[in-house]
């Protein structure tokens, strides 16, 4: 085989795999975009809702501040709290359910005990 034919030959193997290594490096940074913008909207969900101004309208929800960063006397009453307000919520939902139903009620339930 002539020599000029050695040389384009790798040549255009040359430019196959720059095309190649191209083509990933494409595929690689549209991916990374695509994994940032998900993680933007991600991030847009934990961020803490506006001040609320003088005429800002309350929604009663409060600021998340994370526990790492109270005392920990506080957190655990935060903790009780929340517990408990669960629980009750719980209960009310069971009365209301067997009530609509028309099912007997616990005694501890409808708070007679």
């Amino acid at each position: 085989m002539p020599f000029w034919f050695w040389i384009l030959l790798w040549v255009a193997l040359c430019a196959v795999a720059l095309l190649f290594v191209i083509f990933l490096g494409w595929r690689i940074f549209r991916a990374f975009m695509a994994t940032l913008a998900e993680f933007e909207q991600a991030a847009a969900k934990f961020q803490p809702p506006p001040a609320a101004g003088p005429d800002a309208p309350d929604t009663g929800i409060e600021a998340f501040v994370p526990a790492v960063f109270l005392d920990p006397g506080q957190a655990r009453a935060d903790f009780t709290e929340g517990k408990d307000r669960r629980r009750q919520a719980r209960r009310d939902r069971r009365v209301a359910r067997r009530a609509a139903r028309g099912q007997r009620q616990s005694l501890s339930d409808i708070g007679l005990t």
